[in-house]
């Protein structure tokens, strides 16, 4: 009998401190963003949020080896409101993670309590660098160039320290819309400096902003201050890039099926607009399509008749999209290989010259796209895959 008490209450014990070492670590808010925020008033403190997925592998470690650690709780107890969220999961998670722009797991969001970010991470990180952004973000507390920015501040080198810090983080979406907001307040002239204008190359995206409309009508004006193959590369990857094209497919059950009328209605906006070079950004697009249907001896032939006067720079563009798309069919990827020759041979400058020498390559080498952690320049890609201005 003695002996079973005994064992009971070892057990109790045990259980107890083990849930009371679990509790020495991160303790984490029972409730819903808003209620957070409002504790967080209450108690004028920050808000930590841990942004996860049930399959993050680095979220998981975080929870096991970080989290339950004492001198991580401490720290964290002391100084926010910690909030867990599945960005993935739910309405109210996928609401969060559009809201905040949550682009990788695990994100760590440390926010004032008057809702703005004033510090974000992400990964697997240790104890002490785990601390270390914690200790950051305490510092920086409502003063965050987020809330400077909504509250006004607009000096240059603010502005472009934001931008830049945004750019860090793979915040495409919000350095889009400030440099929005910033042309709603001071006009194009914004686009006349270098550092913004390759903050809006990399990061515009949507076409029926003001602000890219506009770029539109000063095209003449931007080419003289950033140079014509920049502005025209620029105009391409906004009008003519994979995405722009993708949007105008329809899904037919696990079919993809063009939308001739989307498209003619695309076609008609690019005229409409008296977009420089329209015509050409019609033709890559019908490129892409025939590329996409993997009907590739019609879309060499295609490029061999709308390229014939064509520049370095369209040369390489088609023979990038090319060497991206075409698999499995040698011959038409050697045929491609002249596009790069002949671009060679035309005034080209040092981006063009590197991006055909890879080009070129990897079309003779290989049957299908060639795996590369270096991004194709020719290939359009958003905010840090293309943003490299320093």
């Amino acid at each position: 009998m003695y002996k079973i008490i005994y064992i009971l209450l070892l057990f109790t014990y045990c259980t107890c401190g083990a849930y009371a070492q679990e509790n020495e670590g991160i303790r984490f808010f029972e409730g819903t963003w808003e209620e957070a925020l409002q504790q967080a008033k209450k108690e004028g403190k920050m808000i930590f949020v841990d942004c996860y997925s049930d399959w993050c592998g680095p979220c998981a470690a975080m929870v096991k080896k970080i989290f339950p650690l004492k001198e991580v709780g401490d720290f964290f107890n002391r100084h926010f409101i910690n909030l867990k969220c599945n960005t993935r999961k739910g309405e109210e998670g996928k609401a969060f993670k559009e809201k905040f722009k949550v682009v990788a797991l695990p994100t760590y969001l440390f926010i004032s309590n008057d809702g703005f970010v004033a510090l974000r991470g992400s990964g697997y990180k240790e104890t002490k660098p785990f601390i270390a952004l914690a200790e950051k973000a305490v510092a920086i507390g409502n003063n965050g160039k987020e809330a400077r920015f909504v509250k006004g501040e607009r000096d240059e080198t603010f502005v472009k320290e934001y931008v830049k810090e945004l750019l860090s983080c793979y915040q495409a979406d919000a350095v889009e819309s400030v440099l929005n907001q910033l042309y709603e307040e001071q006009g194009t002239g914004i686009l006349n400096d270098k550092y913004l204008w390759a903050a809006f190359d990399g990061c515009a995206q949507d076409i029926n902003t003001p602000l890219v409309i506009a770029v539109g009508k000063e095209y003449k004006k931007l080419c003289k201050i950033h140079g014509e193959y920049v502005v025209n590369q620029t105009m391409r990857n906004l009008y003519a890039s994979i995405s722009k094209t993708l949007a105008l497919y329809d899904t037919d059950g696990k079919k993809e099926v063009i939308n001739e009328e989307k498209k003619q209605t695309y076609f008609d906006l690019l005229k409409d607009r008296k977009l420089p070079n329209y015509k050409k950004m019609q033709q890559e697009i019908e490129f892409i399509t025939l590329l996409r249907a993997r009907k590739y001896e019609e879309a060499y032939a295609w490029g061999e008749q709308c390229l014939k006067k064509a520049d370095a720079r369209e040369l390489s563009n088609w023979a990038a999209l090319g060497e991206r798309m075409v698999r499995g069919n040698k011959e038409v990827r050697l045929k491609m290989t002249e596009w790069i020759k002949r671009a060679l041979e035309l005034p080209h400058n040092d981006k063009i010259k590197e991006e055909c020498e890879n080009v070129l390559h990897d079309l003779e080498t290989a049957e299908g796209p060639v795996v590369s952690k270096k991004a194709r320049q020719s290939i359009p890609g958003r905010g840090f895959l293309r943003f490299n201005i320093k």
